[in-house]
């Protein structure tokens, strides 16, 4: 064994032995096992598809309701600007469907499209990186009812979440008062994210084996929406004097890309700490009980059909 093995061996063996560094270790690892970095990709493209039919139905909507009322339409810009910040201004400009007739359906068409996927992206990859066989997940027709149940939680848990904190802060401006808007916030994703779990997967998941990732994708979104203006800022600087015209596009992207990651970090939280999976080895010839486990459930859930039977050994 050379110095750089030893060394290796050495550190595995210390993070081994601490959770503050095995916990946080196995969920890397376990993300970048489950490839949960492609299953945010694939939540981002159709999170961006919606995105503006869903705008550009919600002013229409707003402005047919609201008339000429400004502070409906200014509590629907300022939910914009919690969850997009730096681009609230520019998508609160989004022009309304002129016709309320075909045009506003078909925009709705557009948004449900986009949004169902967003519902089946979001049920696929919390199934995966939580290691459900195939032959226990939804299928047709139930998915679609998981998925319409997720579109329909989701979309209304995050506007009462941001219309919420926005109510909170309004009423003053103090330290006092962020605090509050911050804890309502924080309050209402918990809750959220602990229904969307448990709608994705199958069965009735027990609270305490989803309450962690709630906590962590609350915490997550929360810190993002706080520090994003300023990360936002700075990327789109770097892309108007590159990408011109399409900074709005690539910004938003990279916003969204951001958030899906986070949750599906969220999940991997969940599903390590409920599941006991850690602590990890750094290496091959050296696995623990927890390696086992997530390589065993890695290969069942490719299970097709509950007559299947898959069975593993390590040597």
């Amino acid at each position: 064994m050379n110095i750089l093995q030893k060394t290796i061996a050495a550190v595995d063996t210390w993070q081994r032995r601490h959770p503050f560094t095995s916990f946080p270790y196995a969920v890397v690892k376990k993300y970048g096992e489950d490839e949960a970095g492609y299953q945010a990709a694939l939540l981002t493209y159709y999170g961006f598809l919606s995105l503006f039919p869903l705008l550009l139905v919600v002013t229409t909507v707003v402005t047919m309701l609201g008339g000429q009322h400004a502070a409906l339409q200014q509590t629907v810009t300022m939910a914009v600007s919690n969850y997009f910040p730096a681009f609230g201004d520019q998508l609160s400009k989004v022009q309304t469907i002129h016709k309320s007739g075909v045009a506003l359906v078909v925009g709705i068409l557009f948004t449900l499209y986009g949004a169902r996927g967003v519902a089946d992206a979001f049920r696929n990859g919390v199934n995966h990186i939580w290691q459900t066989p195939r032959a226990e997940r939804v299928g047709f027709p139930m998915s679609i009812v998981k998925s319409l149940s997720i579109i329909a939680v989701g979309g209304i848990g995050f506007m009462l979440a941001s219309i919420s904190t926005g109510v909170a802060a309004g009423v003053g401006h103090g330290f006092l008062f962020r605090v509050l808007s911050i804890a309502v916030n924080l309050f209402i994703l918990f809750w959220l994210f602990r229904i969307l779990l448990n709608l994705a997967l199958p069965g009735k998941v027990p609270f305490r084996q989803t309450r962690s990732g709630a906590a962590a994708a609350a915490v997550g979104i929360v810190t993002l929406q706080f520090v994003g203006g300023l990360i936002l800022t700075r990327e789109l600087k770097n892309l108007n004097a590159v990408y011109s015209i399409f900074a709005l596009s690539l910004g938003l992207l990279f916003w969204i890309y951001l958030q899906a990651q986070t949750i599906y970090y969220a999940v991997e939280i969940a599903s390590v700490r409920s599941l006991k999976l850690y602590p990890r080895g750094m290496r091959e010839d050296a696995l623990t009980p927890a390696d086992k486990r997530v390589m065993t459930r890695q290969a069942r859930r490719e299970r097709q059909i509950d007559a299947e039977a898959i069975d593993t050994k390590f040597g």
